[in-house]
C-alpha cells in the first residue's frame, strides 16, 4: 500500500487501488486503438507503460504488477498477430519479455522513488515535530525563566523583609551543621554580637563574646548541643568589645533531614532594653513597697504606740517598785529582784516590737529564703493583734499543720498579709449587728500554699471584684488603691496569684498562692 499522496488526495482502499490498475489499461487500450485507426500510429507500449507508471505510483507495487499483466494481455490481444488472440508467435515472445522487464523496471524505479519521496516526507515531518517540540521546550523554558526570576526576586524580598524584621526586633539567627561543624550567622547575629562581617563564625569566636563569668554555663550548653540535645531555651551576657554588657536571649531546636544530615536552627535575642526595664520596674516596686509599708505603719500608729506603751509602763512600775524595797530600813533583796527581772522581761518585749517595726519599714532588696508560711503569719499577728482589739475584731487562726516550706521574701508576704487584715479589718468597722471576726487559714491547694483572709464585712459587688487589684483603683474614700496591686506584683513574683471572693454569708475572702517546695513535715 502506498503511503505517498498529495495531501488533497484520498487515502484508496485495496479495490480502489486495483481498480485504478484495470482503468488505467483501459485508458491505454483505448487511447491506443483510436491512434492506431485514425492517425495510424501505435504507441502501444508507451500507452501501457504510462498506466502501469501511474497505477504503481499511486496504487502501489501489487497495482502495479497487475497492471503489468493486463497490459501484456491487451497487448498481446489486440496489437500483436494474430489480432484478438493470445496466442503469439515465437518471434514474438522477446518483446513480451522486454515489455515486461521494462514495466518492472518502471514500477521498481517508482518504489524507489516513491519510498525516497515517503523518507523524505517523514523527515521533514519529524522535522516539523522537532521544530514544533523545540519551540514547546523554548516556551516551557522561557515559562520556568519567568517563574524562577519571580522566585528570585520574591526570595529576595522574603530576604529583605526577614533581615529588616530581624532588625526591627533585634533578633539575629543561626545555623550549625552538626556534621560539618559549618555555622551560619545572619546580619543581625553579627551586629548584635558586635563582630565584624568578615569574620568566620566559631565556637571560640563566640566564647570570646559572652561574659566571663557566664562563659562556662554556655559552654556546656553548646556541649549539650553537641550532644544529641533536641531544644534549648537559655539567657546570658554578651561582654561588647566598650565593655558594655547585653543580655541574650537564645532559642534554638535540633532538625534531622531525610538524608540524615542534622542541623540546629535557633535565634538570638537582644533582651538588654527589657532587662534593664524590669529592673527599673522591679527597683520603683520595691520603693512602692516601702513606701505602703511606711504608710501601713502610719495607719497603726496608735495601735503600735500602745504596743510600747504597755512594756514601758511596766518597767516603769517594776522600776518604782524595786526602788521601794530597797529603800527600806532592810531592804528586801528578793523582792528587788523579781521586779528587775520583770524590767528585764518588758524591756525585752518592747524591744522585740521595735525590732519587728524596724524589719517591716526597712527599705531592703528581696531577699528569697525558705520559709514557713505559718510562721509568718504568727509574726504578723503579733504585729496586727492590737489594732484588731481596737476595732473590737476577733482573730481566729485555722493554720494547716503539714505545710511544705515555701522560697519567699519574709518582709514582702508579711506585707501581702498585713495588707489583706487591715482591709478586713476596715471593711468591719461599721459592722454592728453581728461580730466582728477574721479568720486566716492555711492550706495545700493545687499544688501550692494558700493562705486565705475572710471577714464578714460589708464587701464589694461581684462586677467590682475583678478591678480590685487594678492600680490607683480604691472602695475607700481616702485611698490611693496602691496596696492591693502591691500585693498582687509580690505574689506573682512569687509564683503564685491572688484573688478576691464574695463569701456566701456576709463578707469578701481574699486568697493568695505561694510555690511550696514539696509536701512534706513542717520545718
Amino acid at each position: 500500500m502506498s503511503n505517498f499522496r498529495p495531501p488533497w488526495w484520498p487515502k484508496p482502499s485495496v479495490i480502489a487501488r486495483y481498480a485504478m490498475a484495470v482503468l488505467s489499461v483501459v485508458v491505454a487500450l483505448v487511447t491506443g486503438l483510436l491512434l492506431n485507426r485514425f492517425l495510424e500510429t501505435a504507441p502501444f507500449v508507451s500507452l501501457f507503460l504510462c498506466a502501469i507508471m501511474v497505477t504503481s505510483w499511486y496504487g502501489g507495487v501489487g497495482p502495479g504488477l497487475f497492471a503489468t499483466a493486463l497490459s501484456i494481455l491487451a497487448f498481446d490481444y489486440y496489437f500483436l498477430p494474430p489480432i484478438h488472440s493470445v496466442a503469439a508467435a515465437l518471434k514474438d515472445i522477446p518483446r513480451r519479455v522486454l515489455f515486461a522487464i521494462t514495466a518492472l523496471i518502471v514500477i521498481a524505479l517508482n518504489a524507489a522513488q516513491r519510498s525516497a519521496a515517503q523518507s523524505l516526507r517523514r523527515t521533514r515531518d519529524d522535522l516539523q515535530t522537532a521544530v514544533q517540540e523545540l519551540e514547546r521546550v523554548n516556551a516551557s523554558l522561557q515559562v520556568e525563566n519567568a517563574e524562577r526570576k519571580r522566585a528570585e526576586n520574591a526570595l529576595r524580598r522574603s530576604e529583605a523583609h526577614l533581615a529588616e524584621a530581624q532588625r526591627l526586633s533585634v533578633t539575629g539567627s543561626f545555623g550549625w551543621k552538626v556534621g560539618s561543624g559549618e555555622i551560619f550567622w545572619s546580619d543581625e547575629t553579627y551586629r548584635i554580637l558586635g563582630v565584624e562581617p568578615t569574620v568566620k563564625p566559631t565556637v571560640d569566636v563566640i566564647l570570646q563574646c559572652i561574659h566571663p563569668d557566664d562563659r562556662e554555663f554556655v559552654r556546656r550548653e553548646i556541649d549539650r548541643q553537641a550532644q544529641g540535645e533536641r531544644d534549648w531555651d537559655y539567657e546570658h551576657r554578651l561582654l561588647t568589645p566598650n565593655g558594655g554588657i547585653k543580655h541574650l536571649h537564645v532559642r534554638a531546636h535540633r532538625l534531622t533531614y531525610e538524608s540524615g544530615e542534622e542541623e540546629i536552627l535557633g535565634a538570638l535575642m537582644d533582651v538588654t532594653a527589657t532587662r534593664q526595664a524590669e529592673e527599673a520596674l522591679h527597683i520603683a516596686q520595691t520603693e512602692l513597697a516601702h513606701v505602703t509599708r511606711v504608710t501601713t505603719l502610719g495607719e497603726m500608729s496608735a495601735s503600735i504606740a500602745h504596743e510600747v506603751n504597755q512594756p514601758l509602763a511596766a518597767i516603769v512600775t517594776n522600776g518604782e517598785a524595786s526602788l521601794r524595797w530597797l529603800g527600806r530600813g532592810v531592804p528586801e533583796i528578793d523582792e528587788a529582784l523579781d521586779a528587775t527581772r520583770n524590767i528585764v522581761s518588758e524591756a525585752h518585749r518592747a524591744s522585740e516590737v521595735i525590732r519587728r517595726i524596724r524589719e517591716f519599714s526597712r527599705k531592703a532588696a528581696p531577699e528569697m529564703i525558705q520559709l514557713d508560711v505559718n510562721d509568718v503569719i504568727d509574726e504578723v499577728v503579733n504585729l496586727i493583734q492590737r489594732e484588731a482589739a481596737r476595732h473590737a475584731v476577733t482573730m481566729r487562726l485555722q493554720p494547716e499543720s503539714q505545710l511544705p516550706i515555701v522560697r519567699g521574701d519574709r518582709i514582702q508576704l508579711q506585707q501581702v498579709i498585713i495588707n489583706l487584715v487591715i482591709n478586713a479589718i476596715q471593711a468591719m468597722a461599721t459592722i454592728t449587728d453581728r461580730e466582728r471576726v477574721l479568720c486566716i487559714s492555711t492550706r495545700w491547694h493545687d499544688g501550692q500554699v494558700l493562705v486565705a483572709v475572710e471577714d464578714v464585712g460589708v464587701g464589694v459587688e461581684p462586677e467590682k471584684a475583678d478591678r480590685l487589684f487594678s492600680a490607683f483603683y480604691t472602695t475607700k474614700p481616702d485611698g490611693l488603691g496602691m496596696g492591693l496591686s502591691i500585693c498582687r506584683s509580690i505574689i506573682e513574683a512569687h509564683g503564685g496569684r491572688v484573688w478576691a471572693s464574695r463569701n456566701t454569708g456576709p463578707g469578701m475572702t481574699f486568697q493568695f498562692t505561694v510555690s511550696g517546695e514539696g509536701r512534706g513535715e513542717r520545718k
